[in-house]
Order: structure tokens, then C-alpha cells, then sequence
């Protein structure tokens, strides 16, 4: 169990107080409440037979987002290495030109996976989506863009994997369409990952209903918003370790119970640095555990230190 949680969020409180900046007040806080959270990540998985088949899983960017999900891929497949590969599919904007294709294509050369790449087509171009780019919607196109994919899991760039996708991809959804991590006590989901049942959104039409109430409010997380508008009661929940984000402060102890926190010591999946603090971001503005991000990124020769 993640002990001492009540005095550990006074003590952040008090850690919160000193700092010249909002970010250096943010630091001092979050290492106080995460000290030791996923102290052991990394360490030597169970043997098991490796995966018969390919896994489905999606990444969409922009030009801007290619380098950082060139090592948002590369530790999935470093976490997955002789246990399963995988069929990434990277649905891209115009600006993604071939040199940045050739960076992901360098890193997937490396593993047996394979990478296929999807222009976004335009049918959000009218939707609201305030200063996010238009790639933040790509993911709610898979249904129509992978028409012969059943199901697939997606991942924003500013993920780190630690562990393979297997049980994820398996996961029973039984009449759900998606299952993803809540983020609020009301059970409000995160969209940064996710597991999609690509038929069934198909077969019900939830694509074009996606088209129209994404055009009609100005969301404050738009793709965010409409998946839990439009699929509420059709979700499924997943424990906290397939979306740890680093944005929840102390709200962490509260929405989820002390056995999903103890599974990040050992069995920790997806760390999500959301929020503004990005560990690729210039010294003194990084979030805490950066350095598990630059493990993989610094040979990669794609960002400056």
C-alpha cells in the first residue's frame, strides 16, 4: 500500500511553498508525493510464450509531435521486446514529411513490428478545438481510416511505456465500446489511452454522431469531452497503471484505492506526462520522473539536452 498518504500531501503542501516559479513550486510538490510511487519500473518480467500476432496500436501527429512519438513508440517496443510485436499505425498530418516518416521507420527497423502510415482525413476540420491542433481528433478517425482493424489500442506522444500490451489487447469489453482510465470520482475518462472496439463503433454509427457534437460546443478537452458524452455507460475501466499521469496531484489519493497505487511499483504499463510539464522541456522545467524518458530518448540523438 502507498503509506502515509494524508501525511505525505501535507508534506507536499508545505514543499509546495518554496520555489521561485509556479513549475519549481509544482517539482517540489510532486516529489514529495510521488517519492517511491514507481521506484522499481524496469525490472525483469515473467518469462511467456511470446505473442502469436501482431497488435493493433495508433499514434496520430502532427510535425511538431513526430520526434516525441518516435520515443513514445520505441519504449513500447523496448517494453515489449521478445513478448509481442506489433502493427503501428501512425495517422499523420500534412506537415509530416517523409524525413520525419524515416525517423519512425528507423526506430520500428530495430524490432520484427511493422509501421504503416495514414493521412487524417478532413472530417473534423469544422470541429472546436480550441488551440489543440487538428490531430488531437485523428483518433476518434481510426474506425474509418483502419476499416479492416477490429479493435486497436491508441496512445498519445507524451506516453512512456514500461510494460507490453497483451492483457490490454485481450481485454474483454463485453457491450462496451471503449475502455479507458477515469480521471475524476464521476468516473470521467482520460483519452490519452485507449482501447477501441473499432466494429462496434462502426456498426452503431458512433463516428458520425462524433462528426456532429464535436461542431457544437467549444469543449474545454474536445475529443476528451465527446468520447465521454457520446459513450457514457458504453466504458470500461481500467486500473491506473495502463494511465498514470502526473497531472492528478493530490487528487491521485482520492479517485483511486491504495491497491491500484501499489500495482505501479511493479506492474506499471503507461506513465502519461500530460498536464504542461513535459520531460523533453529544457532543464528546471521537467516533471518529476524525466529520466525514465530520456533513457530512451538520449540515444535516440533526437533532442538536445
Amino acid at each position: 500500500m502507498y503509506k502515509y498518504s494524508k501525511f505525505r500531501q501535507i508534506c507536499a503542501t508545505v514543499a509546495g511553498l518554496f520555489g521561485k516559479t509556479r513549475v519549481a513550486r509544482r517539482l517540489h510538490r510532486d516529489q514529495v508525493r510521488y517519492r517511491g510511487l514507481i521506484a522499481t519500473v524496469g525490472q525483469t518480467k515473467i518469462p511467456r510464450k511470446k505473442y502469436p500476432e501482431k497488435i493493433p496500436v495508433a499514434f496520430c501527429f502532427d510535425a511538431r509531435g513526430a520526434k516525441m512519438a518516435a520515443v513514445t513508440i520505441k519504449s513500447l517496443l523496448v517494453a515489449s521486446d521478445g513478448r509481442c510485436d506489433y502493427d503501428v499505425y501512425c495517422v499523420i498530418a500534412p506537415d509530416v514529411d517523409k524525413s520525419l516518416c524515416d525517423i519512425i521507420r528507423g526506430v520500428v527497423k530495430e524490432f520484427k513490428s511493422a509501421v504503416h502510415f495514414v493521412p487524417g482525413n478532413h472530417d473534423f476540420d469544422k470541429s472546436n478545438r480550441r488551440n489543440w491542433p487538428v490531430a488531437m481528433w485523428y483518433r476518434l478517425m481510426l474506425p474509418k481510416l483502419l476499416p479492416d482493424v477490429s479493435r486497436i489500442i491508441y496512445a498519445d506522444m507524451d506516453i512512456l511505456f514500461f510494460g507490453d500490451l497483451i492483457d490490454i489487447y485481450e481485454y474483454d469489453l463485453g457491450k462496451n465500446v471503449i475502455a479507458a482510465v477515469p480521471t475524476r470520482t464521476d468516473k470521467y475518462i482520460n483519452s490519452g489511452f485507449l482501447l477501441m472496439d473499432l466494429d462496434k463503433i462502426r456498426k452503431e454509427n458512433f463516428y458520425d454522431e462524433w462528426i456532429k457534437v464535436s461542431q457544437k460546443e467549444d469543449y474545454k478537452n474536445p475529443d476528451q469531452d465527446v468520447l465521454n458524452y457520446t459513450l457514457k455507460g458504453r466504458i470500461s475501466f481500467l486500473p491506473l497503471r495502463y494511465n498514470f499521469q502526473l497531472s492528478h496531484g493530490s487528487r491521485i489519493f482520492k479517485i483511486y484505492p491504495p491497491v491500484q497505487l501499489d500495482e505501479l511499483k511493479h506492474n506499471l504499463v503507461v506513465l502519461h506526462y500530460s498536464d504542461y510539464m513535459k520531460p523533453w522541456a529544457k532543464r528546471g522545467l521537467r516533471p518529476v520522473y524525466s529520466e525514465y524518458w530520456w533513457d530512451i530518448a538520449r540515444p535516440m540523438g533526437l533532442f538536445e539536452e
